[in-house]
């Protein structure tokens, strides 16, 4: 999501509402914490406008939308803010909140001119917060003013009273009296606490705000003895990322070696304190070393090991985080407690995801021209598709490939979109490697891609009508094995779009993942079924190009043509359908 300059000027004037008038500050006894509790909070009414946004624009992802906005206002601090405000300057809520409304047509058309893609914005929807309604980065003198007050601790009110955080969001609770250690003892995860620089008593839970950690963590045997110790900085990222750096293991034997960064998300439950993490595809250790919430039955006894990863508070206010994880009772056990290190150091992954997927978008428009202002019909001799299958294990995997060919004789081998979308000019300057020569061979047509010519695989596609009313079902299937049919596991995906005379269309979309475990004595079989949520809208398919346009007004123009006159298999955007 790239939002507009227009969004700017939005934000500065919620800013400007929510600062509080002389006379309104002067009766509070701290006028310059309600200035700056206002300040952010009128920031925050973006970050309200982009839910709403995404909510009208992906509605499908409505619980993926509300946690991710839920998370924002936990990790930003907007509900004790708000209970603050209502407070200490009650007057100040509804105004900011009507300036928003009136700006939200405003700021929603923003959003529509920045987005490329609004569902894979607002599937990342904390991502985007994170960047765009950042009140550390917008107001670093307002945040760090309110920083006692966003975290939950105690100020006081107007009044003179304790104010503390919202009851909905949850102060914690006792950790040592209230948690179940097994297999360790209470008084053995006091002492390791306490030597950490801890100081009884201590609570669980809480506002958890951006932070870097040390973390030592200690791996013991069946005798209590060390076997290793890990030790690492671990950054978490406002935005729900997290990232471990600097880590080492020093084995009983052997030498200490180096481990790789470590990359993922993470989620963090107030009222227990519990934080888990989702580790990306090049993490292979972060979850090992950020224990997952749970519990593991011994394998030679019927007693039940308690494993999480925790943050608690000491009586200062300290923030430490413990984690313990066992194998088994009186079997390997590990044991971690990390100490506030100052900020997160370095980009959150979810923002470098971000930007990575801003980058690639910027890329993949780079050559595009506006709608219709590209080729013309009478430019293109037509598009070649080809189809070929490839084995992988035991599976066999269908590629295609899509050639334009232009009546000057060149040839385009990156075609992405629709060609009447195609800035050639840009095309050719930027990607000149993805541009050669064509010709016909007798009834065969050759390319020529550098110094060589060579066959040109595949046949001419079928363009069409001006306008192509379609009528039917085309449906897309794939599946892949993991492991072998006796014992592995198979995903699918099936996406369905149904086309009516009329104009009007239904997609539908699913995966599963079906797992088979035969070991020759037992047999299990299980599975995963997920579904994308069902769109529909009008559909307009006029030569090689397809517009479609969903009930939320979101407008989808892509490459379309059908395999050969039998009109069975359509090609759409960047795959096959076949009519069934």
């Amino acid at each position: 999501m790239h939002v507009s300059p227009v969004v700017l000027p939005i934000l500065l004037v919620l800013v400007a509402a929510g600062r509080v008038p002389a006379r309104t500050a002067a009766a509070p006894p701290d006028p310059e914490l309600i200035q700056a509790a206002a300040v952010l909070y009128g920031a925050a009414q973006v970050g309200g406008t982009i839910r709403d946004w995404c909510l009208k624009r992906a509605p499908g992802d409505r619980a993926v939308i509300e946690q991710g906005f839920a998370a924002w206002q936990v990790a930003s601090g907007v509900l004790q803010l708000e209970a603050y405000l209502k407070a200490a300057a009650p007057e100040v809520l509804p105004r900011l909140r009507a300036l928003a409304g009136e700006r939200r047509a405003q700021t929603e058309a923003a959003l529509d001119a920045g987005s490329a893609s609004p569902r894979d914005d607002c599937r990342a929807i904390r991502a985007q917060l994170g960047t765009y309604a950042n009140l550390a980065q917008l107001y670093p003198a307002e945040y760090a003013r309110t920083a006692d007050l966003r975290q939950g601790a105690q100020g006081t009110t107007p009044t003179g009273q304790p104010a503390t955080a919202p009851a909905q969001v949850g102060a914690g609770g006792p950790f040592i009296t209230g948690t179940n250690f097994a297999p360790f003892n209470r008084a053995y995860v006091l002492k390791v606490l306490r030597a950490a620089g801890g100081q009884a008593p201590f609570t669980v839970g809480g506002p958890l705000g951006p932070g870097a950690f040390r973390c030592v963590r200690e791996d013991t045997d069946e005798d209590s003895v060390t076997v290793a110790t890990y030790r690492y900085t671990l950054n978490l990222y406002g935005d729900g990322g997290v990232r471990v750096v600097q880590a080492s293991v020093r084995p009983r034997s052997g030498a200490a070696y180096d481990l790789k960064d470590q990359a993922g998300t993470f989620t963090y439950d107030w009222a227990s304190g519990t934080l888990n993490v989702t580790a990306d595809g090049d993490s292979d250790r972060l979850e090992d070393l950020i224990v997952q919430a749970g519990s593991y039955d011994s394998l030679t006894q019927k007693d039940t090991l308690f494993n999480f990863f925790r943050a608690i508070k000491d009586r200062s206010g300290q923030r430490l985080l413990y984690g313990q994880q066992a194998y088994g009772a009186q079997a390997d056990t590990s044991q971690t407690v990390c100490t506030p290190a100052g900020a997160p150091v370095g980009v959150s992954p979810v923002e470098q995801d971000r930007r990575a997927r801003a980058e690639e978008a910027r890329i993949f428009n780079l050559y595009r021209a506006a709608p219709g202002h590209g080729l013309k019909a009478a430019q293109i001799e037509g598009i070649v598709h080809g189809y070929a299958t490839r084995f992988d294990g035991i599976n066999v995997l269908g590629e295609e490939s899509v050639v334009l060919l232009l009546k000057d004789g060149r040839a385009y081998f990156n075609l992405r979109w629709t060609p009447t979308d195609l800035n050639v000019a840009a095309s050719v300057k930027g990607e000149p490697t993805m541009w050669g020569q064509w010709r016909r061979r007798g009834a065969a047509l050759e390319v020529k891609r550098g110094a060589a010519w060579a066959a040109l695989p595949g046949a001419l596609a079928v363009p069409g009508a001006s306008p192509e009313r379609l009528s039917g079902d085309f449906e897309f299937f794939s599946a892949y094995t993991s492991g072998t049919l006796m014992s592995g596991a198979t995903a699918t995906t099936r996406v369905t779009y149904s086309f009516r005379p009329d104009g009007t269309y239904t997609l539908r979309g699913g995966s599963a993942v079906y797992g088979n475990i035969d070991t020759g004595a037992t047999q299990t079989t299980g599975a995963a079924v997920g579904s994308d949520p069902t769109r529909s809208g009008t559909y307009r398919f006029d030569g090689y190009t397809m517009e479609l346009r969903d009930r939320a007004g979101t407008v989808t123009r892509t490459v379309a043509f059908f395999w050969d006159r039998s009109k069975t298999r359509l090609y759409l955007g960047d795959r096959s359908y076949t009519r069934q």
